[in-house]
This record gives C-alpha cells, sequence and structure tokens, in this order.
C-alpha cells in the first residue's frame, strides 16, 4: 500500500511531462503551418483595371492671386527740352490725354546758292557777268512734340523738369493702370491638359465679389506676372513667390466693373473639355498622355501585352481612350516599372 501511494507523485509528474511535450508539438506545428500560409512569396498580384464607359470632366482648378498691372513707361518722342507739363505727379488721366511736350530746335545748315548769270550782251555790247555764289542760311521754325498716355491711370514723378533737355527714347514719366490680373500657377504636366487653348476662366475671390468669368487667358511664357522683387501685394498680402515664374502660369483679364485689389488670393477655374459617354481608364495604366500611348491588356491566358491605344481628354486621373481598346478589357492600372502610387497628379512615368 505504501509502495502504491509512494508511486502516485512519480506518475503524475510522467502524464504532466508528456502533455506539456505535446503542448509543445502542437504550438510549433501550428507556427509552422501559420508560417507557412503567411510567407511573402515575393509576387504581387497585379491591380487589374476594366475598361469602362464614363465621363470626363476637365476642368482645371489653379490657386492664385490678383495682381495689378504693371505701370507703363512713356518715352520722350523726340531730343529736345521738355517746356511744358500738362498734368502734375498723381494727376488722374484717360488714355490718350497729355503729359508733357518737348521743343526740337531745327538744325541748321548753311548752303551754297548759286544765281544764275543773266543771258544776252549788255547795252555796251559786253558779255553778261558770271554766275554769282553765296551762303544762304534758311530760316526754320522748332518743332513741338506732345506725348500723351498709353493707357488710363495715375501718373507718377517726372523723372525730367520743365526746361530740362531729354533725348529720344529716354522715360520721362509713367502712368500706373487701375487694371488687374488674375494669375495662377500651374505646373508644367497639367499644361498638357490645356492644349485646346482655353480663352477664359471663372475666378473665384473667397469673401470677395461673386466669381466672375475673365477672358484673354494667356498661358505660360507670355502670362502676366508681378515683379519678381514684389514680395507683397497692395494691401500686405504676400504673393506667391511660385507666380512670378511666367513659365508656370495663367493669367486673364479682371473685368473693370468687379472691385478688387492687388494681393487677394484667388482660385482661377479653367474649362479645357469634357468628353462624356466613352472610354476611360486611369492615367496611371497609360504611358504617353498625350495623341498617342500604350497600355498593358491582361489576356485570357494570364499574359499582359503591351498595346497602342489613341487618346482624348484627360482630368489628371482619368483619360479618354478613343481607340486600341474595347469596354470591358482588362488593363494594369499601373504601367510596369512605374510607383504604383497616386497622389491625384499626372505621374511622370504616363507622360514620357
Amino acid at each position: 500500500m505504501r509502495r502504491v501511494k509512494s508511486a502516485l507523485p512519480w506518475f503524475w509528474v510522467v502524464i504532466g511531462t508528456v502533455i506539456a511535450v505535446s503542448l509543445v508539438r502542437v504550438a510549433f506545428a501550428g507556427s509552422t503551418a501559420a508560417s507557412d500560409e503567411l510567407s511573402p512569396t515575393g509576387e504581387v498580384p497585379p491591380d487589374i483595371v476594366t475598361v469602362e464607359v464614363g465621363t470626363i470632366d476637365n476642368a482645371l482648378t489653379l490657386e492664385g492671386s490678383i495682381n495689378l498691372d504693371p505701370a507703363r513707361s512713356v518715352a520722350a518722342p523726340a531730343d529736345g527740352v521738355v517746356v511744358k507739363l500738362y498734368v502734375t505727379p498723381g494727376a488722374t488721366v484717360e488714355k490718350g490725354a497729355p503729359l508733357f511736350q518737348v521743343r526740337t530746335e531745327p538744325v541748321e545748315v548753311p548752303s551754297t546758292v548759286v544765281e544764275p548769270a543773266a543771258s544776252g550782251e549788255s547795252e555796251d555790247g559786253e558779255e553778261a557777268a558770271a554766275p554769282v555764289s553765296r551762303t544762304a542760311t534758311p530760316v526754320a521754325k522748332p518743332t513741338f512734340t506732345t506725348a500723351t498716355a498709353p493707357v488710363a491711370g495715375t501718373v507718377g514723378t517726372f523723372a525730367v523738369d520743365q526746361g530740362v533737355a531729354t533725348t529720344k527714347g529716354a522715360a520721362v514719366v509713367s502712368v500706373q493702370p487701375r487694371t488687374f490680373t488674375a494669375t495662377g500657377a500651374i505646373s508644367p504636366l497639367d499644361r498638357y491638359r490645356l492644349l485646346s487653348n482655353p480663352t477664359e476662366a471663372t475666378v473665384t475671390i473667397p469673401g470677395g465679389p461673386a466669381p466672375f468669368t475673365c477672358v484673354g487667358l494667356v498661358i505660360g511664357d507670355a502670362a502676366t506676372a508681378p515683379p519678381a522683387s514684389a514680395a507683397t501685394g497692395e494691401n500686405g498680402v504676400p504673393v506667391d513667390p511660385a507666380s512670378t515664374d511666367p513659365t508656370s502660369q495663367v493669367s486673364c483679364a479682371v473685368p473693370g466693373n468687379v472691385t478688387v485689389f492687388a494681393g487677394l488670393r484667388s482660385t482661377m477655374t479653367i474649362q479645357a473639355g469634357t468628353a462624356a459617354d466613352v472610354l476611360v481608364v486611369p492615367v496611371t495604366a497609360v504611358r504617353g498622355l498625350l495623341g498617342d500611348g500604350t497600355v498593358w491588356v491582361r489576356e485570357e491566358d494570364g499574359t499582359d501585352v503591351e498595346r497602342a491605344v489613341t487618346l482624348g481628354v484627360t482630368d489628371g486621373t482619368s483619360i479618354q481612350v478613343t481607340g486600341g481598346l474595347e469596354e470591358g478589357e482588362s488593363v494594369l492600372r499601373f504601367v510596369p516599372g512605374s510607383d504604383a502610387t497616386f497622389d491625384g497628379a499626372v505621374p511622370t512615368d504616363s507622360v514620357g
């Protein structure tokens, strides 16, 4: 009896050991199975999209500001002396109003005058006298030339006082127009979206007048920008440094009946085309977004085949496919080799 009692503790020790070993085996086996299921294979299934029918609204919205148009310089129309100032600095003038007058003295050049001899013979039978030459200085009057205002606006300070000589082409005064230009900053890639050459835009000024249409839209190098040295607008609002680069600008004239001030922040919305009920794919799926491009089509056997397509309107996110694809076909969402991320801007890989 004592032997049975003394053996019982050893029995439980053995049972406990067996259970522990079993639990360890189960744990490691389960971990291995889970590890096999979760271990990366090194292959990510490609992201596939279906070619669908949709609508593309190519409305480009740009951040920008309202800028006072630059002053117009008025040069001396001729060499001479400024003899009259018609206006004083700070005066408001209309286009064509006289600003100052220049008196130009004539250049007197002496000339030789030859008086012909009388023909025939004199009364006493002698021959007529020979021709006579003499020097004569023509009498000329000074000329007066008036310079006028090239635009309506405010007259600046005269660089030349009355009675002082000036030369033709020298800046004498400037006129600051009271007209304004709405300017927006555009990225080089977004300029592809404006190849249809739109002529107007809708400008919105937060807290300002109702949205208005500005016309005469100019894109790129010829766009009107504030001087690069202008750090602030008329009311002290900082001017966006990016907007001072003419190559990345869009501008249009603010209508004269809209009250604005230089330095106001604004947004410019340009409607550059709409395409309804057309085939569309993401811009990330296309290499080349202008006229012609290529996409990678997923075939029924699972292979990806590069295919040429023709392209239309884009809104920066999706693009119209005018040829080369059919509705329902599958294409890779991202061009092979490109960064498979998209933040809403036209990807560089898609443009090349």
